[in-house]
C-alpha cells in the first residue's frame, strides 16, 4: 500500500512501558508501504488529568501535536491520546482503525506470510469506543479488531468484558478496584477459551499485563500483526512484556 504520509503520534508510555507497541506499530506500517514518521517530540497528551486540572492546556498540547503533524494523517496506537485529540477538535485517527478502515482487512490478508492460528480474546477497553460520536467502530458491538485478528489466521473469541474499561483512568484514586477491574478482563478471556488477548490501548495493556496476575499472556495488536507479516520474533518484543509469553504463542 501507498498513499498519504502517516504522522505518527505514539504518546508517551509507548516511548517508555511500552515500547514493544509503538516498534510493532512502525514495522506494520512499514511492512504495508505506509509512508510514516515518528512524531517524537510532541509532548504527552495530558489525556483526561490535564483535562480536569487545566482544559486550555489540554486543548494547547492537542494544537501542537496537530502543528507537528503538518498536515499529514494524524495516527495513535493509543485510545486515551486518541480521545484527548479528539475531545480537543484535532483530527485523528486511531491506528486499530486506520489498519482496519483505510488499509483494511483483506488487503492485509493479502500480505500475510505465515498464519497466526491462536485463540484470541480481542480487547477494545473503553477510551476508543466512547464516546459515542468518536468511536472507532460501533460502540455496542465493534468488529474491526475481530476482522484484523481472523485476516492474519488467529480465531477470536468473545467474552463479556471486551469493551469494558481495564481500571486504568481510576488507578491512583481506587487503586485496588481499578487492579481487579484488570483480573476481571483477563479472566472473562481466559473462561471464554482465548490462549492471550490483544489490545489497542497502551494504558490497557499496561493494566492487564501489570495487575492483570498473570491469569493470559497479553499482546499489543499490532505484534501478532508483525509477525504474521513477516517480523521475526525476536522483533516483536516479547521479552519486555511483564507478564511472560508462551514460547508456543510464536514460532520463529
Amino acid at each position: 500500500m501507498s498513499g498519504d504520509e502517516v504522522a505518527y503520534y505514539p504518546g508517551c508510555s509507548a516511548l517508555t512501558t511500552e515500547r514493544p507497541y509503538l516498534r510493532t506499530a512502525e514495522v506494520v506500517l512499514e511492512r504495508l508501504g505506509v509512508p510514516h514518521r515518528l512524531i517524537d517530540d510532541a509532548p504527552c497528551c495530558g489525556t483526561v488529568e490535564l483535562e480536569m486540572v487545566d482544559r486550555r492546556a489540554s486543548r494547547r498540547v492537542a494544537e501542537i501535536v496537530a502543528e507537528v503533524a503538518d498536515g499529514a494523517t494524524l495516527v495513535t496506537g493509543c485510545s486515551g491520546c486518541y480521545g484527548t485529540l479528539r475531545r480537543s477538535g484535532v483530527g485523528v485517527t486511531h491506528l486499530i482503525e486506520f489498519l482496519g478502515r483505510r488499509v483494511g482487512a483483506e488487503e492485509i490478508a493479502r500480505r500475510v506470510v505465515r498464519s497466526w492460528p491462536v485463540k484470541v480474546a480481542p480487547y477494545y477497553g473503553c477510551q476508543a469506543l466512547r464516546p459515542r460520536e468518536q468511536a472507532i467502530d460501533d460502540p455496542e458491538d465493534p468488529q474491526i479488531l475481530e476482522e484484523l485478528m481472523a485476516a492474519i489466521g488467529a480465531e477470536p473469541v468473545d467474552f463479556r468484558m471486551r469493551i469494558k474499561c481495564c481500571g486504568g483512568p481510576i488507578l491512583l484514586r481506587r487503586p485496588e478496584y481499578a487492579k481487579q477491574m484488570a483480573r476481571s478482563v483477563l479472566e472473562s478471556a481466559r473462561e471464554a477459551g482465548a490462549e492471550c488477548v490483544v489490545t489497542i490501548c497502551n494504558l490497557c495493556h499496561f493494566m492487564l499485563d501489570f495487575y492483570g496476575g498473570g491469569v493470559l499472556p497479553v499482546l499489543h495488536a499490532t505484534q501478532p500483526i508483525a509477525y504474521a507479516l513477516g517480523e521475526p520474533v525476536d522483533g516483536l518484543g516479547l521479552e519486555e512484556h511483564f507478564t511472560p509469553v508462551p514460547g508456543g504463542l510464536f514460532h520463529p
